[in-house]
């Protein structure tokens, strides 16, 4: 069934859609989390390194950390200190390095460090930035600088490109495993979302047979209804009483009939006998059985129809479903209004394009969303001034989906154009 199926779908999407927030949200997280931490303990080396002049001295580990302290970096191990690359230059308030220190870095040359340590410093008293990184070819440093009473400035520079390199692999393998956590989901939740949605779908298997088994039940009282109505105008003549019990009578049949199609629409997908149809003769045929009535109530039709327009369909339920908005259009068209019927090909000459039109003032402040609803109408107080129950257009939604169609609402210059595309 077509709502099953649109249930279905909502219900995987929407779902989809929670896990992925939730995924993204969690591993975006982490990697904040992953990412500001290895920036704390890289600024805290280069804290411990500025605090000692440049220098990295041996630091004994303590032993008294309770078991929720995060560990220090200094603290790790006794090699530690042999295995920061770094290198520091101290930088006069005339501008020149003093205090070079370049012991523990391979990848800059002394004049390399005198140059990175200047344009650094320059950009961060511009800038007003004292710590940071930046890139040198393919590695990344971060650095620090902090300044002295006398005008001068420490700038020491760190390689922390195993850092950088570690919480980037860590990025790329957390994104891959979300990526496959939420296609694993997916295919879980596609595989078992028909038991999610079973009581929806036992729920409507049975309304549906409420409908068909109480439109059949009620027929019977309905005929005997007329039938005695009609006994009684053989006897006693036709009078206002007995006329408006066969009108409510004929519609209270018609509304029986079209629960009954609309409860039995989507099963009947197997049965279209798909053939090649002339739309344009359809179409035709449709404007000339209501001209009469569209004279009667002095509305005008009008029809553009372009001759031998065929399409592969059914017949039958074509004719149907073109019936339904034509005799909407007639229903809902303003006193003294126009009613349009255009069929055209469509683009590239693949289907059909079945327009029904008419002027109706009153839609210019209504929701189209709803139209296709069941039970749905404009006039919501429900009067018998336009008979209906709201039920014919939600049926050529279901009429369009079986031929498989489409079906477009526009309101334009006072005007309520139902456009059907047929390929």
């Amino acid at each position: 069934m077509n709502m099953v199926k649109r249930l279905r779908r909502k219900f995987i999407l929407i779902a989809t859609i929670g896990v992925v927030i939730i995924v993204a949200g969690a591993l975006g997280l982490i990697n904040i989390i992953t990412y500001t931490r290895m920036e704390s303990q890289v600024m805290s080396v280069l804290t411990y390194i500025c605090h000692n002049d440049g220098h990295l001295p041996k630091k004994e580990s303590t032993s008294n950390r309770s078991w929720f302290d995060e560990p220090s970096w200094t603290d790790d191990t006794p090699e530690f200190s042999y295995q920061v690359r770094f290198f520091s230059v101290l930088v006069d308030s005339d501008g020149y390095a003093k205090n070079i220190n370049i012991k523990n870095i391979a990848s800059f040359t002394e004049t390399e460090a005198i140059e990175y340590a200047r344009t650094t410093i320059q950009a961060a008293i511009k800038d007003n930035t004292m710590q940071g990184f930046f890139k040198k070819e393919r590695a990344t440093y971060a650095y620090m600088i902090v300044p002295h009473d006398d005008g001068s400035y420490l700038i020491a520079v760190l390689d922390c490109t195993r850092d950088m390199a570690a919480v980037h692999s860590f990025l790329r393998n957390s994104l891959w495993f979300g990526l496959v956590c939420i296609i694993l989901y997916v295919m879980i939740l596609v595989a078992l979302c028909n038991l999610a949605i079973q009581p929806f779908v036992h729920n409507m298997e049975n309304q549906k047979r409420f409908i068909t088994n109480a439109g059949h039940e009620l027929k019977t009282p309905i005929a005997i209804i007329s039938a005695n109505t009609e006994a009684l105008e053989m006897i006693s003549g036709k009078s206002e009483w007995t006329g408006n019990i066969l009108k409510q009578v004929q519609r209270l049949s018609k509304l029986i009939n079209d629960l009954i199609i609309l409860s039995k629409m989507s099963e009947e997908k197997q049965e279209i006998c798909w053939e090649e149809v002339n739309v344009s003769s359809i179409a035709g045929n449709i404007a000339e059985s209501f001209q009469t009535m569209i004279a009667d109530q002095k509305k005008q039709l009008v029809c553009h129809i372009e001759p031998n327009i065929s399409v592969r369909s059914d017949e039958k339920r074509l004719y149907t479903l073109i019936n339904i908005f034509v005799d909407n259009a007639v229903k809902y068209c303003d006193d003294n209004g126009v009613i349009a019927i255009t069929v055209t090909t469509a683009k590239k000459h693949k289907g059909a394009v079945v327009a029904i039109a008419n002027t109706y003032v009153e839609g210019a402040h209504m929701d189209f969303s709803h139209f296709f609803e069941r039970f749905y109408r404009g006039d919501e107080s429900h009067n018998s001034k336009k008979s209906g129950y709201g039920i014919g257009l939600s049926m050529a939604e279901e009429l369009a989906q079986l031929l498989k169609g489409k079906i477009q609402v526009d309101y334009k210059k006072d005007t309520i154009i139902f456009t059907i595309r047929i390929s």
